[in-house]
């Protein structure tokens, strides 16, 4: 008995110490489908962040980012896009509900959002090195690419939707994996 207890609190610490960088992040920005419907998919880098505004519960913040590639969208490719993001600092400690981010100026993002102007949140941004952002989409592309029919139900995505976003997946991969 003494066994299954210790090994279940070692699961529940292994289980909770994964998702604390989730934290604060809105689950809901997790579901494959936000990715999947996201009508503007675009790899850049930060040139510039400025603070919109602070509450005591928030800062607003708006980033101009170079566009470096575009993955998808639905007319033109513009150099720059502009993206509008609730973020935390020392003074004002991450909201419970996110998402948040923290953004820098050379950080590099792929950003999954409504539009390259985006006054809205995007849907789905990951920030980092080119290799940190390889790695986070070849775990979304190998995450997906094992989803169980049950999963696929629970991200709101269909057999074809996973065929697309494997195939974003794989450009995605190829074009960090290019640039140096």
């Amino acid at each position: 008995m003494k066994t299954k207890s210790c090994t279940f609190l070692l699961a529940c610490i292994l289980i909770s110490g994964g998702a604390a960088h989730l934290l604060g992040a809105n689950m809901r920005s997790f579901i494959e489908s936000v990715r999947r419907k996201a009508p503007v998919v675009y790899v850049g880098s930060v040139k510039e962040v400025r603070l919109l505004q602070r509450t005591k519960f928030d800062i607003k913040a708006k980033a101009l980012v170079d566009v470096k590639a575009v993955m998808r969208t639905p007319g033109s490719n513009p150099q720059q896009a502009t993206i509008e993001y609730s973020s935390f600092d020392d003074k004002t400690p991450m909201l419970a509900g996110g998402p948040q981010y923290q953004l820098r100026p050379d950080v590099s993002v792929i950003v999954f959002a409504n539009s390259f102007d985006a006054s809205i949140p995007p849907g789905y941004l990951v920030q980092g090195t080119r290799q940190e952002l390889l790695q986070r989409v070849e775990a979304l592309r190998d995450a997906l690419s094992k989803m169980s029919p049950d999963q696929l139900k629970v991200h709101e995505i269909t057999e074809d939707d996973r065929r697309v976003q494997i195939s974003l997946y794989e450009k995605l991969s190829a074009y960090l994996r290019a640039t140096k």
